[in-house]
């Protein structure tokens, strides 16, 4: 076909090995519309050509219970060599799949790795009967359907959602380091069930839970760092692991209320915010709610929190930049990360990539050519730092 000649075209034009080709929306008011996630631009999507198919014996599928009690079917396979690895497991991701397509043990599945990575299930060629639970495997209480997802509502109390909220609070705040699941588990295992009381926790305290003294003095001293390093406060709100609340819903939320306020908030003040339906609006105050007493103690603790500059004040607030879109690159005399906090803190719109719409292209050392010609073909000025920094009159 004319897309597998492009594709092979395309691929014979490098001299090294790659794995797919990406797909770029080139209508610049498209793009602009599809917009982009914290993750990855809507207007571009990665292809990968996986041939490398195996047909797999299910050998069982084991319940696996999520810090927010979705119950997650992993199927244990037999060993299968396949692109260069030998899986043993792969998802079925949730226990409306396993019912809709018999997935249990002796069933056949074809198998492939998404993106030449990740096992997954192409589909079932071979059911088998399925073993649905009744009951959460971690704390033992009945399930409950949610559509096609089997839920564990016990979230106070299931060990695995407690263990999981810890380990996802410190894995977010990404400030520190030993706080991973082995470490939680062993907390747990030693009475901790709350973030906040580990935040109390001395290194006379984590020795008598069995941690060597070099580890325990290790541990107290990440916590001080966790609440000395400066993280944005959209971060730290995202770390308590709301649903509906990821990073990227907790930032858009903080553009429009201090992290104090939001706790007070109606149903229809959030729903009001550009990109929150009444729905997610709805569970994003219940879950708030949920987390407003731990939120408290743990602000006992001054987490040095970069605040979210408020539309309200950016919209008072007259720069010759403001609003303007601006993308940096190549080496800064700071770090480009502090270059792109102290632009948006003044209402400048940091992206990533260079389209019709970016007014100007920072430019530093070490700068690729592509960059620059991507620049002037849309007709974005190029700034040196120095002019860029004379017109923000940082300098």
């Amino acid at each position: 076909t004319q897309f597998e000649k492009i594709v092979t075209d395309i691929l014979a034009t490098v001299d090294f090995d790659v794995d797919g080709v990406v797909f770029e929306v080139t209508n610049e008011s498209l793009k602009t519309q599809m917009g982009a996630n914290r993750k990855f631009h809507r207007w571009q999507i990665a292809f990968k050509e996986n041939k490398d198919k195996a047909q797999v014996k299910v050998l069982s599928v084991t319940p696996q219970v999520g810090r927010t009690g979705k119950i997650t079917p992993v199927a244990e396979l037999e060993p299968t060599l396949l692109s260069g690895a030998t899986i043993v497991r792969a998802t079925g991701h949730h226990y409306g799949l396993v019912k809709e397509q018999g997935l249990g043990a002796g069933s056949i599945i074809e198998l492939t790795r998404s993106g030449l990575v990740i096992p997954k299930i192409n589909k079932v060629l071979k059911s088998a009967a399925v073993d649905i639970p009744d009951h959460c495997p971690s704390c033992g209480e009945k399930l409950q359907w949610e559509s096609d997802f089997l839920m564990c509502v016990n979230h106070a109390i299931c060990p695995a959602q407690v263990i999981g909220k810890m380990a996802y609070f410190f894995k977010i705040l990404a400030n520190n380091d030993g706080f991973g699941i082995a470490t939680i588990k062993k907390l747990y295992e030693h009475g901790i069930r709350k973030i906040s009381q580990i935040y109390t926790l001395s290194v006379n305290d984590l020795s008598a839970m069995g941690f060597g003294e070099k580890t325990s003095i290790n541990l107290v001293n990440q916590l001080k760092r966790s609440t000395s390093e400066q993280i944005e406060d959209w971060r730290f709100l995202a770390a308590f692991g709301v649903n509906r609340l990821g990073m990227g819903n907790c930032e858009n939320l903080l553009k429009s209320y201090s992290i104090n306020k939001i706790f007070k908030l109606y149903l229809e003040q959030i729903s009001d915010i550009d990109g929150f339906a009444e729905l997610t609006a709805k569970m994003i105050v219940t879950g708030l709610n949920s987390i407003k007493s731990e939120f408290d103690l743990l602000s006992q603790y001054r987490f040095n929190l970069e605040q979210t500059p408020l539309q309200k004040d950016l919209a008072e607030f007259s720069h010759q930049l403001s609003g303007k879109k601006v993308i940096f690159t190549g080496k800064m005399s700071s770090s480009r990360e502090a270059m792109k906090k102290y632009a948006k803190s003044i209402g400048i719109q940091v992206v990533s990539s260079i389209s019709a719409k970016t007014d100007y292209l920072v430019v530093g050392e070490k700068v690729g050519q592509k960059k620059i010609e991507s620049a002037e073909k849309y007709g974005v000025e190029i700034l040196s730092e120095t002019n860029y920094l004379s017109m923000i009159t940082l300098i």
